[in-house]
C-alpha cells in the first residue's frame, strides 16, 4: 500500500475524532449516492456508526484500490458488497478484519489522496443520525466545471413537497422595510461543504453568518425565512444535488420573497488563493444590481485577499429562484488565513452586517 494516511487527520478535515476510543464500535449501515451539483462529481458513502471511531485510509500502489481501516469496529449490517457508479467507484467491499473492518474500494481510475475526502461526523440526536464516517471519492479525468445543477426539473416529476409555488412577483425598491428576504446558509447536515485545512467546515461558518443576517434585516424591518436554521439537511439526508437546491429555492418561491441570499463560503486547491465574490443569474433585470450592491460592501472585508467582483453563474439556486438572487462566496476556506478569519465571530457579525447594508442600499435606503 501507499499514501498511508490516517483519520486523525479528521483533525484536518473534519468533525475531530476522540482521541481514544473506549469500547468497540458497530458498523450498522453503509450507503452511497453519486453527487453531480459539484464542480466535478463524486461519489459519496456513508457508514453509520455505534460509536465513534479511530480510522486509516490508504490508496494501493496502482491508485485503483482504496482501503479504510475502521479500527475496534464490528461488522453488523449485512451490506458487504455494494455495487456503486463504475465511472467513478465501482464497489466497496466490507469484510471484518479481527477487530477491524476494511473497507475496500474499487475505481476504475488511478487516484491520489486528492481525490479522496474522509471526514467523520459526530451524532446528531436532534435528528436521531448516528456516528458516521463519511467517504467521498472524486472523478477522475474530468475538468472542473462551472456550478452548474443541471436542467430544471419538470414540476409533474417532482413530489408534492419539492414544488415551487409563489406568486413570481417581487419589489424591488421603496425601502427594506416589510420586504421578505429568504437567507439559504449553503450546506449543511451531511453535507460539510467545502473543508479548510484546520477541519473548519463550511456549512460551519455559513450558518453563523446567515443567523446574524437574520437579525440584521430584521432590524431593518425585514420579513426574513430561512433554508434551514440548524446543522441539517434541507431536503434530506444524501439527497440527489436537485432535490436538496430544489427544496432551498422552494422555501423563497413558496413565500413570494423579494429577495434570495445564498450563503457559501470559496476553495480551491491552491491555499494562496482568496478573495470574496458575488455570483447572479441574468434571470431578471435586478440580479446584478441586487450583485453589486452586496459585493461593494462585503469586497474589503478585513482578513480577506480583496474584490474578486460580481460574476455571472449559471447556478441552480439562482436560475430557479422567482425573484433577484445572489450567491456569495465569502473567502477561501481552503486558505489558512482567510478560514482562521472566518472562525471568528466578529468577522461573522461584520459580513452579515456588510450583506445587510447591501441589500439595504439595494431596495433604496
Amino acid at each position: 500500500m501507499r499514501k498511508l494516511f490516517f483519520i486523525c487527520f479528521a483533525f484536518l478535515m473534519a468533525v475531530p475524532l476522540l482521541l481514544s476510543q473506549a469500547k468497540a464500535a458497530d458498523l450498522q449501515d453503509a450507503r452511497w449516492v453519486t453527487r453531480t451539483d459539484a464542480p466535478i462529481p463524486y461519489v459519496r458513502m456513508v457508514m453509520d456508526l455505534s460509536a465513534p471511531v479511530k480510522a486509516a485510509a490508504s490508496i494501493s500502489k496502482d491508485g485503483k484500490t482504496t482501503t479504510i481501516t475502521l479500527k475496534k469496529t464490528k461488522l453488523t449490517t449485512s451490506k458487504n458488497n455494494i455495487s456503486m457508479d463504475s465511472s467513478i467507484a465501482s464497489s466497496a467491499q466490507l469484510v471484518q478484519d479481527g477487530k477491524d473492518v476494511k473497507v475496500t474500494i474499487k475505481t476504475p481510475s488511478a487516484l491520489d489522496t486528492k481525490d479522496l475526502k474522509v471526514f467523520s461526523l459526530k451524532k446528531d440526536t436532534v435528528n436521531k443520525k448516528p456516528y458516521r464516517i463519511v467517504v467521498d471519492v472524486q472523478k477522475k479525468g474530468v475538468d472542473p466545471k462551472p456550478k452548474n445543477y443541471g436542467k430544471k426539473p419538470s414540476p409533474a416529476t417532482l413530489p408534492a413537497s419539492n414544488k415551487s409555488y409563489g406568486s413570481g412577483t417581487y419589489a424591488v425598491s421603496g425601502g427594506l422595510k416589510g420586504k421578505v428576504i429568504t437567507i439559504d446558509p449553503g450546506h449543511g447536515g451531511s453535507d460539510p461543504g467545502a473543508i479548510g485545512p484546520s477541519g473548519y467546515q463550511e456549512k460551519q461558518a455559513t450558518l453563523p453568518i446567515s443567523l446574524y443576517l437574520k437579525s440584521a434585516l430584521e432590524a431593518y424591518g425585514a420579513k426574513v425565512y430561512m433554508t434551514r436554521t440548524t446543522d441539517v439537511d434541507v431536503y434530506g439526508p444524501n439527497a440527489s444535488g436537485v432535490d436538496e437546491l430544489g427544496a432551498r429555492v422552494n422555501v423563497a418561491n413558496r413565500n413570494n420573497s423579494d429577495a434570495f441570499i445564498s450563503v457559501h463560503i470559496n476553495a480551491f486547491n491552491n491555499p494562496n488563493v482568496g478573495g470574496i465574490a458575488t455570483y447572479y443569474y441574468s434571470k431578471t433585470n435586478h440580479d446584478a444590481r441586487l450583485a453589486q450592491k452586496i459585493q461593494s460592501q462585503i469586497a474589503n472585508t478585513p482578513g480577506f485577499n480583496g474584490d474578486r467582483g460580481i460574476q455571472e453563474g449559471n447556478l441552480y439556486v439562482l436560475r430557479h429562484s422567482n425573484m433577484p438572487a445572489v450567491l456569495v462566496e465569502l473567502g477561501f476556506i481552503s486558505n489558512p488565513r482567510e478560514e482562521s478569519a472566518l472562525k471568528n465571530p466578529q468577522t461573522e457579525q461584520d459580513f452579515a452586517n456588510r450583506i445587510a447594508n447591501g441589500i439595504v442600499n439595494y431596495f433604496g435606503g
